[in-house]
């Protein structure tokens, strides 16, 4: 009994973990969306929510590797590239940033692959949109480069930088929905009993 709730305790910090190194790279792209959203947290809420977020992903992938859990290792190291990706290195910043969020996009949309491959139902609904997500961001990354090109309006320029972050924020939505589930187990356990026990009339 001890074991049990031990192992459903610990099951529910996991996806907490989870849930939160989602949530916080789906904050990124929202924010970066000055212009469509008008929301502005600041370069320092940025950062703490990427050290928040690769901290979790690193107890994700501490339990995953224990488990032998493949999947949820590739989401946990695609997160972890991603707060990696913010660590300040000086003129290496540009090239080592770009590798580790290739590497994130990459990671992330084997994740949604593998997901969809040994789920059904809802679940396999949340892999196709975790990898049609994060193949939007990655190839949308690379279109933003078109931005460059002279003579592109700023019409045009907002929507090239809103295609990547619609792509991310959709796939690390997903994401957190996917390992939310312990932790919606006792809510929805306890509405039913307290339905079970309604005296309807």
């Amino acid at each position: 009994m001890g074991t049990t709730t031990t192992t459903r305790t610990d099951e529910r910090w996991i996806a907490l973990a989870a849930v939160v190194a989602a949530l916080a790279f789906a904050i990124g792209p929202v924010a970066g969306q000055v212009v469509l959203t008008q929301w502005d947290p600041g370069q320092p809420v940025l950062i703490g929510a990427a050290a928040v977020g690769g901290a979790a992903s690193v107890v994700v992938a501490l339990s995953a590797w224990r488990r032998g859990d493949r999947t949820s290792l590739g989401f946990a190291l695609s997160v972890l590239c991603s707060a990696l990706s913010w660590v300040p290195l000086g003129p290496l910043s540009f090239p080592i940033t770009t590798i580790l969020l290739i590497a994130s996009e990459a990671l992330l949309i084997t994740f949604g692959v593998m997901v969809l491959r040994r789920t059904t139902g809802s679940p396999r609904v949340a892999g196709w949109v975790i990898a049609v997500g994060a193949s939007v961001w990655l190839f949308g990354g690379f279109a933003i480069w078109l931005g460059t090109l002279p003579g592109t309006s700023q019409t045009v320029l907002t929507v090239l930088f809103a295609i990547p972050a619609v792509g991310q924020f959709a796939a690390f939505v997903a994401a957190a929905l996917l390992f939310a589930g312990p932790l919606l187990r006792p809510v929805r356990a306890g509405v039913q009993y307290l339905w079970s026990t309604a005296d309807v009339r």
